[in-house]
């Protein structure tokens, strides 16, 4: 269930015997409510939005564009402010994560029928299958849900980690394919919000490192170092599974 964030019913006749339900789909602004994440910022009637707002709702439910333009496009989600679904009983997100042979550095929407963003809440759902839906999030680039490919070629140099050059913002990005001059694909990564003793960003053969990294680990384990510069100090710690 959804502890009272989101409405829903019984699909059969009786709840208690069956456990069998789905969530109500309702509207609010429109009569288009869309299960993709919400975009910040968005445009509606005119005005530009940061985050989520109740305006218009008779209910005063949150809401959200899904699309930077809701004046234009009439796309839009409720906004959920709590975790729901997958299996992992609330736990984070954890990045990056191994998923069949690709490593994500943010939520996607690979193998979900329905196209909903998810995430692992540990570094190998291949092992592991411990997983849960994004709650409302900010999706970039041009390639949102796409895996980083690394390393990648940006401004003619290699990186081998997520970025946040070039980025006003100084959020981390990475390249979706090998060569991001050519292709100029790319997506937002996520950095960790959890406790560990990693020290982000930290300093590996030269390269920063915004996120755990398995590289040069044979048994494909996630690490960190635990101070800014592991080739100076080689200290380090795997991270949390």
């Amino acid at each position: 269930m959804d502890n009272g964030q989101r409405p829903w019913c019984a699909t059969t006749s009786n709840y208690e015997v069956d456990h069998k339900w789905k969530y109500c789909g309702t509207a609010a602004v429109g009569e288009n409510l869309d299960n993709s994440p919400c975009v910040f910022p968005f445009i509606y009637k005119d005005k530009t939005y940061h985050s989520c707002t109740a305006i218009n709702d008779q209910m005063g439910r949150p809401w959200c564009a899904t699309t930077p333009n809701y004046d234009k496009d009439h796309l839009w989600r409720f906004c959920f402010s709590k975790v729901y679904g997958g299996n992992s009983n609330g736990q984070h997100c954890m990045f990056p994560f191994l998923y069949k042979t690709e490593l994500f550095h943010s939520c996607t929407n690979a193998g979900d029928k329905k196209g909903n963003f998810w995430c692992a809440t540990t570094h190998n759902y291949n092992q592991d299958k411990l997983w849960r839906y994004c709650p409302d999030i900010i999706l970039g680039g041009n390639a949102p849900g796409k895996s980083c490919v690394f390393p990648f070629l940006y401004n003619k140099q290699m990186h081998y980690t997520c970025i946040s050059d070039g980025e006003s913002s100084e959020k981390l990005w990475c390249s979706t394919t090998s060569n991001y001059d050519v292709d100029k694909k790319w997506t937002y990564c996520y950095a960790p919000d959890i406790d560990t003793p990693c020290v982000f960003p930290f300093i590996y053969k030269k390269f920063k490192f915004f996120t755990c990294t398995n590289l040069a680990e044979e048994n494909g384990k996630f690490w960190c170092s635990t101070t800014d510069n592991y080739d100076r100090d080689h200290q380090w710690s795997y991270c949390p599974a």
